[in-house]
């Protein structure tokens, strides 16, 4: 049932709004990798300081514009919006301290889009797969001055799949801590919290799976009420 306060939040209204992550692998094995288009674990060491961002496909036909959301330097919001040419790389004109999701406009891409840090082909920090116009990462970094409510979380697989899916997240300063797991077998399960999960400014949320069955495919999903100091 759907509160007059979660409706509040998703206007934005009163100081709060609602942030909505998802994240798909399609490829899960035996190590634990990050549920996000790249696969393997989100390399947030490639984020340790703001970095210009090398945006890219593998098609010259993908000239649209890319809609980049993280944190900038100092873990404010941040939104650019650049103009691809194919597979040659443009630039961010500013730093990125965090991504979390980017959008492409104009049509659907053709190629892989990639983001990446230092040079063209430097480290994937996000993945837009052919067709898809959208990142799937079930990664997210608070902003300073916010805190965050995280109010249900689920996680599914398909046929003949199962995972064993960890909900992290890695307080300012400190390391990746286990906040919640969830077993699944060819379903989908979703997690409330009676109380929800109060997660402070900073600091960074990361969903990772493993699986004993070859090249599962795992979604997550995750809700946030979001609110400022």
């Amino acid at each position: 049932m759907i509160s007059n306060f979660s409706i509040r939040a998703a206007e934005g209204r009163e100081d709060y709004f609602g942030v909505h992550k998802f994240g798909q692998n399609s490829a899960l094995n035996s190590d634990a990798e990050t549920i996000w288009s790249a696969g393997g674990l989100y390399p947030w060491s490639a984020l340790t300081s703001a970095q210009t961002l090398y945006v890219l496909s593998t098609s010259a036909s993908d000239t649209g514009t890319l809609e980049i959301q993280g944190l900038n330097a100092n873990y404010e919001l941040l939104t650019e919006t650049v103009t691809m040419t194919g597979q040659t790389a443009v630039t961010t004109s500013t730093p990125f301290l965090r991504v979390f999701r980017c959008v492409y406009r104009g049509s659907t891409n053709v190629g892989t889009v990639t983001v990446r840090t230092v040079s063209d082909s430097g480290t994937i920090v996000a993945q837009i797969d052919a067709e898809e116009a959208q990142t799937l990462m079930a990664v997210y970094t608070i902003p300073a001055d916010h805190r965050a409510f995280l109010s249900v979380w689920t996680a599914g697989v398909g046929k003949n799949d199962e995972a064993n899916v960890t909900l992290y997240i890695r307080p300012f300063g400190e390391v990746f801590q286990i906040q919640s797991q969830i077993k699944v077998y060819q379903n989908t399960f979703s997690e409330n919290f009676t109380i929800p999960l109060f997660i402070p400014q900073k600091t960074d949320i990361d969903v990772r799976a493993t699986t004993t069955t070859s090249n599962s495919e795992c979604s997550v999903s995750f809700d946030l009420i979001m609110t400022k100091f």
